[in-house]
């Protein structure tokens, strides 16, 4: 019986002789909060792109609701519903806020080049489409005022903000985000963490890979601890930190002593 939404079975991931994800298992529940962390180095954004299909795994599975979707391409796991952002915040920076959205969710339209070209009537809905779900993702991300902005001329926080909204934009059922709040200085973290949570409350699964032990820990309900790309525990917030093996990964064996 599956356990999750998401499933991976014995993945492994080679980058010629060296072995990046080593016999990974492990599942993400339908609407909770899960968090992956670990050392640099640790595998971490390796195992997102194999699940996103940038990387092909070497071996294992991937399910997803159901589906296998190991070593689909990229554009046809987004359509399946998972969608994610980047270590590096990645917005077109010469296009406005609000263009950036309608990008997002384009994704989801089906009308051909000849279409969008002659004007179709499915092309005029699906463009009207568009423009509803970006205006609704602007309010949603808090970014309703800068609409007409040129991306690139936002803040850091604010790129953050908009590159989780591109991700909304396409629908998912599954959201990874990759250093939600990297960048970003002390006083921005807490609204970033209040956007996540709303992201739950709107039946949206979230993955969060993190290094600030804040966020990567208070907000999610499971993490998964990553070491030389092997699992070392999984558990509740709060058995992973009492963790010795944890403590060691992060700190040296004197520590977990």
């Amino acid at each position: 019986m599956s356990q999750g939404l998401l499933e991976a079975k014995g993945i492994c991931k080679d980058f010629g002789g060296l072995r990046a994800i080593d016999d990974l298992d492990f599942y993400i529940r339908e609407g909770e909060i899960f968090s992956i962390i670990g050392p640099n180095g640790s595998g971490k954004t390796t195992l997102f792109n194999v699940i996103t299909g940038f990387y092909p795994a070497t071996k294992g599975t991937v399910i997803f609701g159901g589906e296998d979707i190991t070593n689909l391409k990229p554009f046809t796991i987004a359509q399946r519903g998972i969608a994610r952002t980047f270590q590096l915040t990645t917005v077109f920076t010469r296009d406005t806020v609000f263009d950036n959205l309608i990008i997002g969710h384009r994704l989801r339209i089906r009308a051909g080049l000849w279409g969008a070209i002659f004007g179709s009537q499915r092309a005029k809905e699906e463009g009207r489409k568009c423009r509803e779900k970006a205006e609704e993702v602007l309010e949603f991300i808090g970014l309703a005022r800068e609409k007409n902005m040129i991306a690139g001329n936002l803040t850091q926080e604010a790129q953050k903000r908009l590159s989780i909204g591109m991700a909304l934009a396409t629908d998912p059922k599954l959201l990874l985000l990759d250093e939600p709040t990297g960048g970003v200085n002390l006083q921005e973290i807490s609204s970033l963490i209040s956007l996540i949570e709303k992201i739950r409350h709107k039946k949206v699964t979230v993955c969060i890979i993190e290094h600030k032990m804040k966020v990567a820990m208070d907000i999610p309900d499971r993490i998964m601890v990553l070491n030389y790309g092997r699992k070392v525990t999984e558990g509740s917030p709060r058995e992973v930190s009492q963790d010795k093996r944890v403590i060691e990964a992060y700190l040296g064996r004197s520590h977990a002593a």
